[in-house]
């Protein structure tokens, strides 16, 4: 057990992550927690093994970012929010999944998936991007981003979930106990004509942020989850775990993030009654 001192140290240490009071008036969105991913060579097709263990419903707007990069230099990102917003209905429609590139804003660079909506926006830029309600909650999920089909000098990259079994052990991979649902689609150009287009290796992050219906710290709800990427089936080497203070210089107090090597997969937690416990860490 650790002792008093050690504690002690640690939180000044973390200085001010910790000496944030919960009742802090936050300013959203706050991007809060981020891990990289440091893979060797660009890939066709990644996909992120998610536990969820703790689920924060959707009262408050939260988004777990799997993947932020580049596909041949064009920027996008995508993941899991709480409460996603539908610019048609002007309200958030609950749980789903999101796929956003800033190369276009085109909607012939759009594909929507049945049951999906497109997004065009520029509140972050101008972008383009397709979402699609998904009930996730507590239990394992496999995310997947893969090239698709070739279009002249572009290439379509699908965005998929699939619900899957929990890890046996070190190492293994889960296996798909339910349908995949397909999120959507969108079109990214080549780098060099001929040549397909693939996902980046470097500048890659993880991250969650707050983005939404939270006053103060207080007022996020706890989600507990862990996550691990792979690219063309290879798992992630090696990375590092951050606790930003993107964009506006503050510094979430309850959250916690930790890289697992038991377990292989970066575990990450914020809302509620989480303390500050693992120090920003390389990990591989």
């Amino acid at each position: 057990m650790a002792s008093g001192g050690f504690l002690a140290g640690l939180r000044r240490w973390l200085t001010p992550a910790v000496a944030t009071p919960l009742s802090e008036a936050i300013r959203l969105p706050a991007h809060v927690l981020n891990t990289s991913w440091q893979f060797d060579a660009p890939s066709s097709r990644m996909e992120w093994d998610v536990t969820v263990h703790v689920d924060p419903g959707s009262s408050t707007g939260e988004y777990l970012g799997l993947f932020n990069g580049t596909i041949d230099g064009s920027s996008f990102y995508l993941g899991m929010q709480t409460n996603m917003s539908n610019p048609a209905l002007g309200r958030g429609v609950g749980k789903g999944l999101i796929f956003s590139t800033w190369w276009s804003f085109d909607e012939a660079d759009i594909r929507v998936a049945p049951g999906g909506y497109r997004e065009m926006g520029t509140h972050e830029g101008r972008f383009i991007g397709v979402r699609q309600t998904y009930p996730w909650t507590t239990g394992d999920y496999r995310v997947a981003l893969a090239r698709a089909e070739a279009d002249g000098d572009h290439d379509w990259f699908e965005l998929t979930i699939t619900p899957t079994d929990p890890p046996m052990a070190q190492g293994d991979r889960s296996v798909a106990t339910g349908p995949t649902e397909l999120i959507g689609a969108l079109r990214f150009p080549r780098r060099s004509p001929g040549e397909p287009a693939r996902i980046d290796a470097g500048g890659a992050v993880l991250f969650m942020e707050v983005y939404g219906s939270a006053r103060t710290w207080a007022d996020v709800d706890r989600w507990d989850v862990d996550v691990m990427a792979y690219a063309d089936g290879t798992r992630c080497p090696s990375g590092g775990t951050k606790y930003p203070a993107f964009p506006y210089g503050q510094v979430m107090p309850n959250a916690n993030i930790r890289y697992e090597p038991e377990r292989e997969r970066v575990v990450l937690q914020m809302g509620g009654d989480v303390e500050v416990t693992d120090r920003p860490a390389d990990w591989r």
